[in-house]
């Protein structure tokens, strides 16, 4: 990637990091910015595929909205599962454990977020890109790529948690 390829990411990236600190996501399209260097107004001007260019805003914007491991995360995570009609609640100490069963419904939730976040995307001007996790054409291809971001977000939210024990398995 050349100097201006990546300064041109760190534009668009830094200018959606401020829409999520400002939780106006959903609004993206009508906050003012320099379309001409905007990767998302601009894919075509990426040299990584446009996805790739997406994926990492989103990304960076979910460390920004939702920066650690804290109960705030995990009443999100447990508002979502009662949604799907599953009743009972994840403790935060299982996501601190990293019981198998948090780390699913975590790395699920944030696969839903990176999700809801491309939509989010796909409106943020006329010539802005499409994208859905769901597309089976689209999960093959990044599947990896995909999983490394779910996992970097994870890690971002475990080592940014505030400091405090972390409880022992057992009784």
């Amino acid at each position: 990637m050349t100097q201006e390829q990546e300064s041109l990411l760190q534009y668009t990236v830094s200018h959606f990091e401020d829409i999520a600190r400002q939780n106006r996501f959903p609004e993206n399209g009508s906050i003012a910015h320099d379309r001409e260097r905007c990767l998302v107004c601009h894919p075509e001007r990426a040299t990584i595929p446009p996805f790739a260019v997406y994926l990492e805003v989103i990304a960076q914007s979910v460390k920004v909205r939702r920066p650690s491991l804290d109960q705030e995360l995990v009443d999100a995570i447990n508002g979502d599962r009662q949604l799907m009609g599953i009743s009972k609640d994840l403790p935060l100490e299982d996501f601190l454990l990293e019981t198998s069963e948090a780390l699913d419904c975590w790395s699920d939730w944030l696969r839903d977020a990176l999700n809801t976040g491309l939509s989010l995307l796909s409106i943020h001007s006329p010539s802005s890109l499409d994208f859905d996790l769901d597309d089976p054409e689209l999960a093959e291809a990044f599947s990896d790529l995909i999983q490394e971001k779910i996992q970097e977000i994870m890690d971002h939210q475990k080592s940014s948690r505030a400091a405090g024990p972390v409880p022992e398995a057992g009784f």
